[in-house]
């Protein structure tokens, strides 16, 4: 046995490490001796002589754990019984001192004052006193119990592993990984990256057949399937699919299912992705369901569903996305093939078998997952290599994590013959859940002691579940699995673990971010339940669902994972004692959540509840009485009641609540121990935060609503690293007074790291060039004044759409550790692009220019040397690169206007010049097909003459860029004919111009159009007389489809002229017909969310806002006014009072013919609608109007002929003058 001494001398990074993550045991010794310290002369007697032997026998377990692991790494029952057992003493142990430290802090601040005081005050406080003695007296008896129990407990530790060293000797104990096992390490081997190429291995035949169903002509709605076993690459050819795929249709998501699916979930994730940043305005299934279909009519779209299990999940999925005519398609993976077969409707043709690898395919993936390239495998591995790969049957899941496992160590000869020693052959004779189970047991028992709990940990999240790594790592601290270590702090090595699992591939990189940093993951099912199985076995965490709450487990919970979904009669745990787990967390409806103050001793808290129908609010009152808690998470669909002091929750370090709360508690400013606080955004902080020293994340700081006391009091907060800034109003002194102190405050805040600003408004948030998000564009030149900015600062996000300097700050230049940027500017100069180039750090940039730059912006061989990631976006892409510009540039991002097809300025040039590009994104704003082909062909030029060919994606859109920097986009080239249409409906009409890509939300624009609807008769001459002179005039002018308000009057006038034209033979006959026109027919009704669905078709064409109205108003027409005529239109306005009422009004009757039963026609008027045909101007030709729909389709942009027209009706009007005397317009 060690000597004291050296006991004594271990230091806290070797103790942490043995113990993976168990730091109940590794803090014990130092509890104590605080114990000791602060409470000595209150603990019973004998307590100061027992607790250090207490104390070494602690550090003797210790001991054990850091210098005899192989013995405590087996499988033999006896073993893991030991463990068990001094598991549960440190928690214990660990329970025990927490509360007597919060029961005698409870009682010192009840204890009575020692002052002189009268007889009579005496008589009425002598009972108080006396029951506080007592109180003490019961406190010291029961510790002092503890402490001979304590004593006990870790004496029979050590004799019983004395026992078992001694029969280990006599040859009765056999370990797991034997004589010849390596120790496990962390070394510096090759590390893979998440998106690294041999992941891909073997799949590119499945892609191209894949991508072809996918992009084929077929209008019809199709659903394609991908069927395998587990693990054999179904999410990663799905994954690489919607990465290369995802931006060809103009909505896309990507969803995960599990055995048990929460459909509200998924909904949910689905409508997340096609709709960003807008949550539902509703939550109830059907709900979803009908908000889904509604964003997705008309819209192309892809949808990939990923596990399948059942058909009635992808039934309700199918249900929410409406079968049209656009080439939208659904691609599922499923390991059931009768399942792949009912998803196709039973056509095979479309039905993807995945096999496993080849032999040569399992040998290149192995060798590149381990050493980098099949070339880099020395010739001496090889061998063994080849053997370990034919072991792993061709199943891709097995062939990585073994390989990253392998990656990751030192001697690499060492762990390849013990890896293939122990693999056996289970994969190949069971490649299914078994001989999985079988891989993944010998890598968890190969892990480093620190991985082991962090990766047990995963449990607690259901299999669908996208993990976001903040909270993981957050969460991992609040256990205790971390500390700081190696010169680093515990968020530093929290996120080293992290990335360590994501190395090793027992997590999957989700979401990753411009500079290749994990920012979410999910868990493989098959790793995923191997996790929850080895977590149950060793009472890590205790999972269960609605079907699973009466089931027997162990006696002692200490983390407990309740994941009832979306069923509304679930019933808590009533068969386990609640008073033990430190970790709980819950996913399910509010009602079903157990009462929290059975769970006395809680450290780690996360509430995922779903509101019912019923539910308007969930009352978090009590939460303040849980005194050890250090991790709080909310997330819910329903207001939040706190309670009004939250003072008892003195060890919180993470609050982060998203959804609405009623009010932040006043005292929230005085915990000592708060690092991390999240609020939504327009939350209005209490004052005060200037005694919030200790926190280190804050958000979101809402601009808009804090008061002045608060925006100073951020500069004294010196310890903040993370500062996200929010804006609820735009235009709003407050927020003007708060922008111009924060650029004098920013430099007082010397750690700060990264720095964010957003519109709290998440309906604006990442959407560009619409003019519902100009009214949240800000002036960010009160930060141009920071005369010292702080000297961390590593990421930059300003919204560059929003928020937006005049030029960019000189501090900038500054900032030596800057590795992201993303900022907007109205111009910029050359001297901007040296500026940008200085940056030795800037792996990330984003640059927003909304004006056109006065000169070319040139990137020459001098700066960006380390920038990976450049986005740029501007209506003219006047840029140039020359040879040796941003050498280690990977991936390019352009949004761009071609304005026509000669403008060659206006799509950047010398791209062949950046040597190390990968990947581009060009989204290009169209004029037309001509600006489309000039576009295209431009851009295929570069990638011909670039030496790597680099992989491109390209977009057109029917967007233009004007000088406010509205964008307004044309759908397909209708505009014309709906324009048409718009007119001859009266004076009185709405013109309504998209201005939004589908993927982004349908925000209008709309505008009234008020003209003259008669002429002197005599004009009337003189219009036909003008009319025929000027006959080509009149043919091109008619073919203007310009967005520009002239434009538009050019076609109103000219169609009035037409109009005029053939009346002038008969003007009483016309005038007649005016008058016998009938108004439009209206009528309004209340309808719900559900009932909108009125059983036509029809096509948002525009949206406002309304003065003294919460909510804008949606303006609809008849899909088949084109093709039929159908003039029907309605509007459709939620209610302030209930915001699940809409206000619904009817103009005109539908003769399309679409619907039986339209809104306006009783039950004796069906069937008597007989089709009209579509409107027309009286006199004008079939000619006439192929001849402008054939026009509108080229879509022509000409500033020539808008000048022509004018000059038209200026000669005209002049003309009138003289003969006339007056004018017309």
């Amino acid at each position: 046995m060690p000597s004291t001494s050296k006991l004594e001398t271990m230091n806290m990074e070797d103790t942490i490490r043995a113990f993976g993550g168990a730091m109940e045991m590794v803090n014990l010794p130092w509890r104590l001796e605080g114990l000791l310290r602060r409470h000595g002369s209150m603990l019973p007697k004998g307590a100061e002589n027992e607790i250090p032997l207490i104390q070494q026998d602690i550090r003797e377990i210790i001991f054990i754990h850091l210098y005899q692991p192989q013995l405590l790494e087996g499988h033999a029952m006896t073993v893991r019984c030991w463990m068990t057992e001094v598991r549960e003493l440190a928690y214990d142990m660990e329970d025990c001192i927490d509360l007597y430290e919060h029961a005698a802090a409870v009682g010192s601040n009840t204890t009575p004052r020692r002052r002189n005081i009268t007889r009579r005050r005496w008589s009425m406080t002598r009972s108080k006193k006396i029951h506080w003695i007592s109180e003490k007296l019961k406190q010291r008896l029961w510790m002092a119990n503890k402490i001979r129990e304590f004593s006990l407990r870790t004496q029979e530790a050590l004799q019983r592993h004395k026992m078992m060293c001694e029969c280990d000797n006599r040859g009765g104990i056999a370990t797991a990984r034997g004589d010849d096992a390596p120790s496990s390490s962390s070394g510096s081997g090759h590390h893979p990256t998440p998106c690294t190429e041999y992941g891909h291995v073997g799949i590119d035949a499945a892609m191209k057949k894949i991508e072809e169903w996918l992009t084929d002509r077929e209008e019809k709605l199709k659903v394609i399937s991908i069927v395998g076993v587990a693990g054999v690459g179904k999410t990663t050819l799905a994954n690489e699919i919607y990465r290369k795929l995802g931006r060809q249709f103009d909505c896309r998501a990507f969803v995960r299912c599990s055995q048990k699916p929460d459909m509200r979930r998924l909904l949910i994730g689905v409508l997340s992705q096609i709709r960003p940043h807008q949550p539902p305005h509703s939550w109830k299934v059907h709900n979803l369901i009908s908000t889904i279909r509604t964003h997705l009519q008309h819209k192309r779209y892809l949808i990939i569903i990923d596990d399948l299990w059942a058909t009635s999940t992808l039934d309700i999925i199918k249900y929410a996305l409406p079968d049209g005519n656009n080439c939208s398609r659904i691609l599922a993976t499923t390991e059931i093939e009768d399942l792949a077969l009912q998803s196709c409707g039973y056509d095979s043709k479309y039905i993807f078998k995945m096999k496993p690898l080849d032999e040569n395919d399992s040998r290149n993936l192995f060798l590149s997952t381990v050493f980098g390239s099949s070339s880099k495998c020395p010739p001496e591995l090889t061998k063994v290599s080849y053997d370990i790969a034919r072991k792993c049957a061709g199943v891709p899941l097995a062939i990585v994590t073994i390989g990253r496992h392998l990656a990751s160590q030192h001697e690499k000869q060492e762990h390849l013959d013990y890896i293939n020693k122990s693999l056996g052959y289970s994969l190949m004779t069971s490649p299914t859940l078994d001989g999985m189970k079988h891989l993944l047991n010998l890598i968890y028992n190969n892990l480093p002691h620190h991985l082991k709990a962090c990766m047990l940990y995963l449990s607690m999240y259901q299999e669908d579940y996208i993990i976001w790594k903040e909270d993981l790592v957050k969460q991992w601290m609040a256990e205790g699995f971390i500390c700081a270590a190696g010169g680093f702090d515990k968020e530093t090595n929290s996120g080293a673990y992290f990335d360590e699992l994501v190395d090793r591939n027992i997590i999957q990189p989700m979401h990753i971010n411009d500079n290749g940093e994990v920012l979410s993951c999910v868990v493989h099912s098959v790793v995923l339940n191997f996790i929850t199985y080895k977590s149950i076995g060793e009472n890590f965490m205790i999972v269960i669902d609605h079907s699973q709450a009466t089931t027997r487990h162990a006696d002692k919970v200490r983390r407990l994972s309740i994941q009832f979904g979306n069923v509304e009669d679930a019933t808590p745990p009533n068969n386990m004692r609640l008073s033990q787990v430190q970790t709980l967390a819950f996913f399910g409806v509010s009602k079903c959540m157990p009462y929290i103050m059975e769970f006395q001793l809680l450290k780690v808290l996360v509430l995922h509840l779903w509101g019912d129908e019923d539910s308007i609010s969930f009352d978090l009152a009590r939460i303040s009485d849980l005194f050890r808690l250090r991790y709080l998470q909310v997330t819910s669909n329903v207001t939040l009641k706190l309670q009004t002091h939250m003072q008892g929750l003195q060890y919180l370090e993470t609050l982060k609540i998203d959804g609405k709360i009623v009010a932040v508690p006043s005292d929230i400013v005085h915990l000592p121990r708060l690092l991390h606080l999240n609020l939504p955004a327009m939350t209005n902080l209490p004052n005060g935060i200037v005694h919030m020293t200790s926190l280190r994340t804050l958000g979101f700081f809402d601009l808009s609503c804090n008061s002045m006391e608060n925006m100073r009091s951020l500069g004294e907060l010196t310890n903040l690293r993370d500062l996200q800034l929010a804006y609820s109003t735009a235009h709003s002194d407050n927020l003007k007074n708060n922008m111009q102190c924060l650029g004098s405050i920013l430099g007082e805040l010397s750690n700060l790291e990264f720095l964010t600003l957003s519109p709290a408004d998440s309906s604006h948030a990442n959407t560009l060039h619409v003019a519902s998000a100009t009214s949240m564009r800000i002036s960010a030149d009160g930060l141009s004044s920071v005369s010292s900015p702080p000297p961390l600062l590593q990421r930059i996000e300003l919204s560059p759409c929003f928020c937006i300097f005049s030029k960019l700050p000189k501090w900038i230049g500054q900032l030596d550790f800057l590795r992201i940027l993303k900022i907007g500017v109205r111009e910029v100069a050359s001297t901007d692009v040296d500026v940008l180039g200085g940056l030795l750090a800037l792996t990330v940039l984003s640059l927003y220019v909304h004006e056109k730059p006065a000169e070319r912006i040139v990137f020459n061989g001098v700066g960006f040397s380390v920038l990976k990631y450049f986005k740029f976006r501007c209506s003219f892409s006047w840029l140039k690169f020359e040879v040796g510009a941003m050498p280690n540039l990977r991936k390019l991002k352009l949004r761009f206007d071609v304005h026509g097809p000669d403008q060659h300025d206006t799509i950047p040039v010398g791209m062949e010049h950046l040597s190390g590009l990968e990947e581009i994104f060009a989204k290009a704003g169209v004029a037309d097909d001509l600006c489309r082909k000039f576009a295209e062909s431009t851009l295929d030029n570069v990638i011909k003459m670039h030496p790597r060919r680099p992989s491109v994606n390209k977009r057109y859109v029917d967007w233009t860029f004007h000088d406010n920097n509205v964008g307004i986009r044309e759908e397909e080239h209708r505009t014309l004919q709906e324009q048409q249409n718009i007119i001859n409906e009266g004076s009185t009409e709405k013109s309504a111009v998209v201005q939004n890509e589908p993927s982004e939300g349908a925000h209008k624009s709309v505008r009234k159009r008020k003209r003259k609807d008669t002429y002197s008769n005599k004009q009337l001459r003189w219009l036909q007389s003008a009319a025929s002179s000027e006959h080509s005039q009149d043919k091109q002018i008619s073919t203007i489809t310009s967005t520009h308000s002239e434009a538009v009057d050019a076609q109103e006038e000219l169609l009035r002229l037409r109009q005029y034209m053939d009346a002038e033979e008969d003007p009483e006959k016309y005038r007649s017909e005016k008058e016998r026109k009938e108004p439009a027919r209206m009528t309004r009704m209340l309808k719900k969310l559900e009932e909108l669905d009125d059983g036509f078709s029809w096509r948002k064409y525009g949206q406002k806002d309304i003065l003294g109205a919460k909510h804008p108003r949606c303006y609809y027409r008849c899909t088949h006014r084109n093709s039929k005529g159908c003039m029907a239109t309605r509007h459709v306005q939620r209610t302030d009072d209930d915001p699940s009422l809409f206000n619904v009004v009817y103009l005109r009757e539908h003769t399309c013919g679409d619907n039986q039963a339209g809104p306006f026609l009783g039950q004796g008027e069906r069937g008597n609608r007989q089709s009209q045909r579509p409107r027309k101007i009286r006199g004008q030709s079939d000619l006439s109007i192929r001849v402008r729909n054939d026009n509108a389709h080229e879509g022509t942009h000409s500033m020539d002929l808008i000048r022509l027209r004018r000059e038209v009706w200026t000669k005209f009007d002049d003309y009138l003058t003289q003969r006339t005397g007056d004018r017309i317009f």
